[in-house]
């Protein structure tokens, strides 16, 4: 089974970010054939940390893209020169979207990644 990978966005930490509504299932269309893969797993990577890091990233679903439902938050802690990483596993068939949105809690330095695996 072919899996798919797909960054979402690698952005300075300081900066509060909010990304686009992401549907749970993709599609490809290769040669004629069609596959669908559902997201299946979120990674967030924090690093290049200086100073001491402190945020929190929310995992909001919806089905109209208009209202939605916070189902994670996590808090997002680390010191200088560290780098962490955090998976969500996530399948929710009664949602068609999701978004990720970071809140930065004081200033500090460092790259927050988020990638999307589909399956």
């Amino acid at each position: 089974m072919a899996m798919i990978w797909e960054l979402v966005r690698n952005w300075n930490m300081q900066n509060r970010w909010e990304s686009r509504w992401i549907p749970f299932e993709f599609e490809e269309k290769n040669f004629g054939n069609k596959s669908f893969y559902n997201a299946v797993c979120i990674e967030f990577v924090w690093e290049d940390v200086s100073g001491t890091l402190n945020g929190k990233i929310s995992f909001r679903v919806s089905n109209n893209q208009k209202t939605y439902r916070v189902l994670k938050e996590i808090d997002v802690n680390s010191e200088n020169n560290r780098t962490n990483s955090y998976f969500l596993n996530i399948f929710y068939p009664s949602f068609q979207f999701f978004k990720v949105v970071y809140e930065p809690n004081g200033i500090a330095n460092g790259r927050l990644s988020v990638g999307v695996l589909f399956k």
